[in-house]
């Protein structure tokens, strides 16, 4: 049995900033049957405990809660890559210790890069010093602290985004794996005062009340982050919408405020019998989830799903899968203070919220009115016309639902009509209203369809 290829998975893997020094353990979302647009059980699931001294998994449990905090601090998300090896054509197995012995390898012929980084601020200024980035090469089961630097920096000053540490086979847990530990969340900053200041004369004393003087980082005499204007800048490289950046004065300029998240590529290789084998996944560090019993209605997951599989399924989708994007759209309201949203006069004030409302007027010069009518838009009413599409889609009598879909080449119709279609009141990272990817509509009308036009056999008693 000769190893053909490595494989790492999953292929890409999303931490969760938090400060706390235990990870968050692992669980699993469950749907009530008897009310599929309620809210979905946390259920505590397996998890790995590592010490992270020795580097060896000590053992697999199931908490008996979740925990999410530890006081003031958030239980990071620090998610294991496994790596697997293709030993036949149709066979994809752990990399284990047995599997190395059998080709007289041992964990420390298994080599690992973690090349991560931050360059939100180099995609600002497009100015190649202003990239923030940590190469590590190791092969032993330290856990490695991923220390990013970045010429514009002060001297002697470093960006924390995690730690990385290759676990420690054992006859218990003897798969090859790494984990991948995110930084805890900080924000950084450039000035002491968090503001413009004359980098020719001597620095004032620090007064930030938002970064200590410990996390100033940035070097304002080598760099142009504090005081960026993106006014200036390029405006084919400029993200639409544009200045997501903290800013001070009436000219928008950069506070040279800047966090820790991060992205970057792990890489494993192995040498057997004479062939150097690779393969790499993707990391990244984002935000925790404060709403962890809740599924956005439209992930990374659905793109990539599309990617692999087509816009379209191969003959009818599944009433369930039409159920699970409903039951995320409900979800995604409960969140919402949709009178607010719509761009609704609240307590006698208008336009106090960024809203597709406001951004449809500041960029278009549309009339400034609510999206929906003002007395209709009562966050109960929303999920009971929801229970009404889910009983309608039950019933086969859904089918009408796919009109009330906005579809991708819609999301400029700002009538009425096309402004109410669902998903209603959010922004996609176009900065125009939100859509469901072109798979995720098929779902919906083909189960619909399906439904409708299926010869179910009669029930008889």
């Amino acid at each position: 049995m000769t190893i053909l290829e490595l494989r790492i998975l999953p292929p890409l893997a999303v931490a969760r900033l938090g400060a706390s020094d235990t990870p968050l353990a692992s669980y699993r979302l469950d749907v009530d049957q008897n009310a599929p647009l309620g809210y979905r059980t946390i259920v505590p699931d397996e998890t790995l405990e590592v010490d992270v001294e020795t580097g060896e998994i000590v053992k697999a449990f199931t908490p008996a809660r979740v925990k999410f905090r530890d006081g003031d601090k958030i239980r990071p998300v620090a998610p294991f890559l496994e790596v697997f090896a293709r030993t036949a054509p149709d066979v994809l197995e752990p990399l284990t210790l047995q599997l190395l012995a059998a080709h007289k390898l041992t964990p420390e012929d298994v080599k690992w890069t973690a090349h991560l980084g931050c360059r939100k601020i180099e995609r600002r200024t497009l100015d190649k010093n202003d990239r923030i980035e940590a190469l590590l090469n190791f092969s032993d089961h330290t856990r490695h602290s991923v220390l990013a630097a970045c010429a514009n920096f002060r001297d002697g000053k470093t960006l924390p985004i995690g730690w990385v540490q290759y676990v420690r086979p054992n006859n218990e847990f003897p798969e090859i794996r790494l984990r991948y530990t995110p930084p805890a969340g900080h924000v950084y900053g450039s000035s002491p005062t968090g503001e413009l200041y004359d980098t020719s004369k001597p620095e004032p004393k620090h007064t930030d009340p938002n970064v200590p003087e410990e996390r100033i980082l940035y070097d304002p005499a080598k760099g142009g982050w504090l005081g960026y204007d993106e006014s200036k800048a390029d405006v084919s490289r400029v993200t639409n919408p544009g200045s997501i950046f903290t800013q001070y004065g009436p000219d928008g300029l950069s506070s040279g405020y800047f966090d820790d998240e991060c992205d970057g590529i792990v890489l494993v290789t192995l040498d057997v019998e004479g062939k150097s084998l690779s393969a790499f996944a993707r990391v990244g560090a984002g935000p925790p989830t404060f709403a962890p019993d809740v599924i956005p209605i439209r992930t990374i997951a659905d793109e990539l799903e599309q990617v692999a599989f087509g816009v379209g399924h191969e003959g009818m989708a599944t009433l369930a899968e039409a159920e699970e994007i409903l039951r995320r759209a409900v979800e995604t309201v409960r969140l919402f203070n949709t009178t607010a949203l719509n761009g609704n006069t609240v307590q006698g004030r208008m336009n106090q919220t960024s809203t597709m409302v406001r951004q449809d007027s500041n960029d278009f010069g549309r009339f400034f009115e609510p999206i929906m009518a003002p007395a209709i838009v009562d966050n109960h009413a929303i999920l009971a016309l929801h229970q009404n599409v889910l009983t309608a889609l039950r019933s086969g009598t859904g089918a009408w639902f796919a009109d009330a879909l906005r579809k991708p080449e819609e999301v400029g119709d700002l009538s009425n009509i096309g402004r109410r279609k669902m998903p209603a009141m959010m922004r996609g990272a176009d900065g125009r209203h939100l859509v469901l990817t072109r798979r995720q509509i098929d779902a919906v009308v083909s189960a619909a369809i399906g439904k409708l036009f299926s010869d179910e056999p009669e029930v008889k008693a």
